[in-house]
């Protein structure tokens, strides 16, 4: 039986397939040989090029093609849904994430469990336009595949390697491989970090090790380099393109003072997967800012809270260019944007940035710590065990509730860390809450309403001298907003803090828990203990 060849294309490359037993009966055995040809593991669907019309159809039979025609892959992603009886509720454990990814459009349903008092699960539907353009950075970094001549040479290279050690050379492999490597990153991050480069590097060399760099102790060291150098390169063709994360930073973008520094670069510097995201397909600034005027009118009205969530989906591009690019005072930002000063759409924005739930995680992650947290801080000597042993005065009769619990956790592992729990929260009585809040640059307030400490009391959050928030039940769920408040309105953490921001973000959240200061660290060696 003669051999045929077929041409196929394949996302934005083309390759060739030969077929030594020729092109194979049925259509399910073709499937299969240009899967395991090109190393894809997801459903596919065959087209061929017809002579007729000069267009791909659907392949129905093999017949259709014959040596030397061209088909195209289309890769057909699984569909999961997840279904629920009629009429059951939903509890903080069934929190589900459903995903309809098509080559048509992307649909992605979450939970909104923003409401802890115990309200049904609701669900934002993110548009096409809107679904998340990044994924959070992988805990192992995985190699993409190359064109299949690359592909080619790695294999017998790394044979080589494996026999007596001889390292490959190959500009033009190098060349494929960088530019492979910077696609992959990207949809990651544009800027990814040292470390993460790292991790490709040290991910490259073990899947193959033919690629060692023999002049350096770690053999990746080469390849850090000119890793970084391709992101670079590969920012700047991005900018031609009018790719916001990056253009931002383009020269003629930036104010002259900043054009001479590197220091004032506007990028993800707290794991947000969506930092500055497109317009979508047919709007612009324009568009965007009507809908923020009906977004504004919406507000006004009772029981209108679909709508809110939808239209604060949709303007999320608009927002985050408006918050990332102008920089606006946060009473700037609440006078065009009060729908975003809301609990439900603190959590909302926080996921759309980081794609992780905010609530349920931070609360999740504080009680699995708790009983850890509690045995170091008794085991605390010194003046400091002392300040701890009266914080934790409160649960020595056992009937604490879940809120009261956490609140003490959180002020015990403020000290903990070396810092002051009075410089974030701040109680004080209702005839002096004005004059006090003026001064304040970020804290959680507990305003209560006599001189009794068994008075009713209101805890709400301050930022900038402005009291954004109101009504948060607790200490722990305003600690847990405000965090997603300093993602939301891009805010820098308090220096006087910021070990205590950096544990909310990178142990209870874990995002961008790679590199940690020297006293989280110990923290977390200590719970890993």
């Amino acid at each position: 039986m003669n051999s045929a060849a077929l041409r196929v294309m394949i996302d934005h490359r083309i390759e060739k397939i030969t077929l030594p037993s020729g092109i194979p009966e049925s259509l399910e055995e073709l499937h299969s040989t240009v899967k395991q040809a090109l190393n894809i593991t997801d459903d596919i669907s065959l087209q061929y090029m017809d002579s007729d019309f000069e267009d791909f159809f659907t392949l129905q039979s093999t017949t259709q093609i014959q040596h030397k025609s061209t088909i195209k892959v289309v890769t057909v992603a699984p569909i999961v849904l997840t279904l629920f009886p009629p009429n059951e509720s939903f509890t903080e454990g069934d929190i589900t994430e459903q995903c309809l990814d098509t080559t048509t459009y992307t649909c992605t349903t979450i939970h909104d469990f923003s409401d802890t008092t115990g309200s049904s699960a609701s669900t934002v539907i993110l548009s096409p336009n809107n679904s998340p353009e990044r994924k959070p950075w992988p805990k192992e970094f995985i190699i993409p595949h190359f064109s299949v001549e690359t592909e080619m040479v790695l294999e017998k290279a790394n044979e080589i390697y494996r026999k007596d050690g001889t390292v490959l050379t190959t500009p033009n492999v190098k060349s494929d491989i960088l530019e492979k490597l910077a696609q992959s990153i990207f949809t990651y991050t544009a800027y990814p970090s040292s470390l993460q480069i790292l991790s490709v590097a040290e991910a490259l060399i073990k899947a193959h090790p033919c690629l060692t760099d023999r002049g350096s102790f770690s053999g990746v060291y080469a390849w850090q380099t000119s890793i970084k150098y391709k992101m670079a390169n590969y920012r700047t063709k991005l900018r031609g393109f009018g790719i916001p994360e990056v253009t931002c930073n383009a020269l003629k973008h930036k104010n002259p003072d900043d054009r001479k520094s590197a220091k004032n670069v506007k990028k993800p510097r707290r794991a947000e997967v969506n930092y500055l995201p497109s317009y979508p397909v047919g709007e612009d600034e324009n568009t965007l800012e009507k809908e923020r005027e009906e977004l504004v009118s919406e507000l006004k009205k009772k029981n209108n809270e679909k709508m809110i969530k939808e239209k604060m989906n949709k303007t999320f591009a608009h927002r985050r260019h408006e918050i990332i690019n102008q920089c606006p005072s946060v009473q700037d930002i609440k006078e065009r944007w009060p729908a975003l000063f809301q609990p439900s759409q603190v959590s909302a924005e926080f996921q759309r940035i980081t794609t992780v739930q905010l609530e349920p995680k931070f609360m999740s992650s504080l009680d699995l710590h708790t009983p850890k947290l509690l045995t170091l801080f008794r085991a605390k000597g010194g003046a400091l065990g002392q300040r701890l042993k009266t914080e934790m005065e409160l649960l020595k009769d056992g009937h604490c509730s879940v809120d009261m619990t956490r609140e003490v956790v959180i002020r015990c592992m403020i000290e903990f860390l070396g810092e002051h729990a009075g410089d974030l929260i701040k109680e004080f009585n209702d005839n002096e809450e004005q004059t006090r809040i003026e001064q304040l640059v970020m804290a959680v307030i507990v305003t209560r309403t006599g001189a009794s400490s068994d008075s009713p009391k209101d805890t709400g959050i301050v930022i900038e001298g402005v009291k954004v928030l109101t009504d948060l039940e607790s200490v722990p769920r305003a600690c847990c907003v405000l965090l997603g408040l300093t993602y939301a309105l891009n805010l820098h953490y308090p220096r006087h803090l910021k070990n205590t921001f950096e544990v909310f973000q990178k142990l209870l959240l874990e995002l961008d828990a790679l590199k940690l200061s020297n006293r989280v660290q110990s923290l977390r060696s200590r719970l890993l203990s």
